[in-house]
């Protein structure tokens, strides 16, 4: 997918893109359900080496999308962090990616309660996360949460479905960056 093709369907997700440059990194930023989001634009083109299952000839990317109750510039800040995070690790981009320490090198205006990232499938949408296909690629958006050391370390210990059924019983608002440290 080209940068343009990616920012033809990102606007098709989200009213009112906006595209700018953060660091030298394409993203773009738009208002999705009354709250701020920020997503990578071309960030699908980094292949981590995951294809699918059922058709191993078919590379599977992903744009790595925020939303937060944080400025657009932020919320860039921190999807360009993890996506150069994940290429330096050389980890592939997929749920479950615990990004330990992520959120220390996001610059706010106010002081922040989390500092650790985390991927998982994106609880935007109602109808599941958006795709884009082409041949020999598959595009998917991954969605980028930031966690309080206890949260991490749940999800360390424990893995993803413990952590996201213990973040649903204590009703934790994730885009709220300043929630009680626990």
């Amino acid at each position: 997918m080209t940068g343009d093709e990616a920012a033809a369907w990102l606007a098709s997700l989200f009213a009112g893109l906006s595209l700018s440059l953060h660091d030298g990194i394409p993203t773009a930023s738009a208002t999705h359900d009354g709250r701020p989001v920020a997503v990578t634009v071309g960030f699908s083109s980094v292949d981590s080496g995951l294809v699918m299952d059922a058709d191993p000839a078919t590379a599977v990317r992903c744009e790595i999308v925020c939303s937060a109750d944080q400025p657009a510039p932020v919320l860039e800040a921190a999807v360009v962090a993890a996506a150069r995070e994940l290429e330096m690790l050389g980890v592939p981009a997929q749920p479950g990616v615990a990004l330990e320490g992520l959120f220390d090198r996001v610059e706010t205006a106010q002081v922040k309660s989390v500092r650790h990232g985390y991927l998982r499938e994106p609880q935007l949408f109602e109808r599941g996360t958006p795709t884009y296909s082409e041949p020999g690629q598959l595009t998917l958006l991954l969605e980028l949460v930031a966690l309080t050391d206890e949260e991490f370390q749940i999800a360390a210990e424990q893995g993803p479905y413990v952590l996201e059924r213990r973040l649903r019983r204590r009703g934790v608002r994730l885009g709220d960056w300043h929630r009680s440290r626990d």
